[in-house]
């Protein structure tokens, strides 16, 4: 029985046969699992084993989810790919925004599940409810920004496209995807998975808007949050900028990643260099905003937050970037340098490679850091003309093309930090990963329990997995007494996550519930809801562990345990000390519901969650987590 407000149907593609199959979702995966990232983790969980090579199509799957709101709400815009990812040898999910979600909702799908390889380069098209797998030699090789008008051409000028760079097509492990060539699914080397099988793109389009249980009481809601949202006095004020202040931000915090996150904190006048005003200095004419209208900004968005800019220097006015604060940080300050036009030339470079610009930031600023320091020699750097020195901005871009050429010290850098460090055999203390997923641009030395979130995340170090409050130095008590609202508010992320809403848009928990019960029929609460967050990430634990990630990747790098150099943060450390932070990490899984030593749900917890099949799979994992650990603690 179809659910209202879906498209009920889920499409398997596999590329190596050219078949594709059609599946209901039914509605207890609906009522569970929503949508998004719920429902990536479950079909993750059922279809990929935890032995699977990430880079092997016959094992691997690449997922694609539309929110549960995705085509039903103000600012429904989030997109989820899940695989198990080259980089961590995990699931990770990762995200971009605009309407890839909606319109693939209304071509008649909630998801795709993509499988096998194809001999030639193809790419996928879908469109009312008919998909088709089409040629691509023509486009392989092309840029994942440059792309996207190609394939439009070839489909409709209205499709949302989601396109891999070089960087995918020579499986550089954290290579991104570009979704209508502004917007990244940037986490953990998905890219790559789609290079793996020939896929250069999924293309989709459709105008079947679902039917909706009360599309009178809908309509009265979403006008009702979207009038509300949008007169929003803070977030008015803060959607001035978008994200484009971070800089300003995290170094008043002392959370910048500058030079490697040797410089949380940043003295104004440094930091207004990359800060939001410079930014919006270079921002475009409305004219150009008007050829990207349709696929800018999230669907229905009240705030429209997102900003196109130019850089002002002389031969590179051409160029369009969409910048936030992750490529302002991770490609400017990690690596030092300050001049925004340069940072927005290399933003629109890496993009256009397909490279995922936090472990690309996080690679070269820390090759740049073993270069000053003497522990990599000048005749290790095969196929660099410029030196890795911090401020370079010639270095970093040369570096993202080695990267994505896979050549010479590149193709050493295109396996991330953690590999990285193995095969030089030095600089694995310098690495700024947690579970081999580089670190997003917030330093947790800034803000007590922040590492905490970046330990015990599913994917590896991602800021998005919950923030404790209130925001309070390290040092101001044990880590452990910011666990509960850490929790609450992952939990509530990943509700966000699986009904496609942006979180930077104030949603009320009482919001997000009536509006899908109008979709949907479901009558439910917001506590029953964000259940969801619970059970996406107990079956994500269960398969790291099973893999041999949990709960050995429950750890900080050791960077983030060093004092605060200077600045109103001096002396701070992630947690107080590493006893601090394990303590605290054992207290999570405390409240979880997990294992206190190991980090794996317990029986009685998956049986809270309707995820008692699972049980069998925790036990085996139990047991293989004690036969990994226990012998090293003897």
């Amino acid at each position: 029985m179809s659910v209202p407000g879906y498209a009920g149907r889920i499409a398997f593609i596999d590329l190596s046969s050219g078949r594709v199959s059609v599946k209901e979702l039914d509605q207890d995966t609906a009522r569970l699992f929503l949508g998004g990232k719920g429902l990536l983790y479950l079909l993750g969980y059922q279809l990929i084993a935890p032995s699977a090579e990430p880079l092997d199509p016959r094992e691997n799957k690449l997922i694609i989810a539309a929110g549960a709101l995705a085509a039903h709400a103000p600012g429904a815009s989030k997109t989820g790919f899940l695989a198990k990812s080259p980089l961590t040898s995990i699931l990770c999910d990762t995200y971009a925004g605009q309407v890839f979600a909606g319109k693939l909702r209304l071509a008649g799908f909630d998801a795709l599940v993509i499988s096998g390889s194809s001999d030639e380069p193809v790419y996928i098209y879908v469109e009312n409810g008919e998909v088709e797998v089409r040629p691509a030699r023509h486009l392989w090789g092309s840029g994942a920004v440059e792309v996207v008008e190609a394939i439009r051409r070839e489909t409709r000028q209205g499709a949302s496209v989601a396109a891999i760079g070089p960087a995918g097509e020579r499986l550089v492990r954290y290579a991104n995807i570009m979704v209508d060539g502004f917007r990244a699914a940037g986490r953990c080397g998905l890219g790559a998975v789609m290079g793996s099988m020939g896929l250069k793109a999924v293309a989709v389009w459709g105008n079947r808007v679902p039917e909706r249980a009360r599309p009178g009481e809908w309509r009265r809601l979403y006008l009702e949050v979207y009038k509300r949202i949008r007169d929003d006095e803070p977030t008015r004020s803060w959607a001035r900028y978008g994200t484009n202040d971070g800089v300003s931000v995290c170094s008043r915090l002392s959370m910048c990643p500058g030079w490697h996150w040797k410089r949380p904190w940043l003295p104004p006048e440094e930091a207004k260099k990359l800060g939001g005003d410079t930014v919006l200095e270079r921002e475009t004419p409305r004219s150009v905003y008007k050829k990207y209208a349709g696929v800018l900004w999230g669907w229905g968005c009240p705030i429209k937050c997102s900003k196109l800019a130019a850089p002002k220097k002389k031969g590179l006015e051409h160029i369009v970037v969409k910048p936030e604060y992750e490529n302002l940080a991770m490609l400017g300050l990690a690596p030092g340098v300050l001049d925004v036009d340069e940072v927005l030339y290399t933003e629109w470079l890496v993009n256009n490679l397909g490279l995922d610009s936090i472990s690309f930031g996080e690679a070269a600023s820390w090759l740049m850091e073993l270069y000053e320091e003497g522990l990599v020699q000048r005749g290790e750097l095969t196929g660099m003309e410029n030196e890795p020195r911090f401020g370079s901005p010639e270095a970093v871009r040369e570096l993202a093309r080695l990267v994505a050429e896979r050549r010479g010290i590149g193709a050493v850098l295109a396996e991330g930090v953690e590999k990285a460090s193995r095969i030089l055999g030095r600089g694995s203390d310098r690495a700024v990963h947690v579970k081999g997923l580089e670190a997003a641009a917030w330093d947790p030395r800034g803000r007590r329990g922040l590492v905490v979130s970046y330990a015990t995340a599913d994917v590896g170090a991602s800021h998005l997995r919950g923030w404790p409050r209130p925001h309070q130095p390290p040092s101001r008590g044990p880590a452990a007494e910011m666990v509960k609202s850490l929790i609450a508010d992952r939990d509530w992320k990943v509700l966000l996550d699986s009904m496609g809403l942006c979180s930077f848009l104030p949603y009320t928990r009482e919001e997000v519930a009536k509006l899908y019960s109008a979709v949907t029929g479901f009558e439910t609460t917001p506590e029953e809801l964000v259940l969801v967050g619970w059970r996406a990430e107990a079956l994500a634990r269960i398969h790291a562990a099973l893999a041999g990630r949990v709960p050995e990747g429950d750890t900080a790098p050791k960077r983030w345990m060093e004092p605060v150099p200077e600045g109103p943060m001096k002396g701070e450390k992630a947690a107080q000390d590493w006893r601090d932070l394990e303590e605290a990490i054992r207290e999570y899984y405390r409240q979880r519901g997990y294992h206190t030593t190991y980090g794996i749900p317990l029986p009685e917890t998956l049986e809270k969650l309707g995820l008692g099949w699972a049980v069998g799979d925790a036990e085996k994992a139990l047991k293989e987590a004690e036969k990994r650990i226990a012998p090293k603690e003897e």
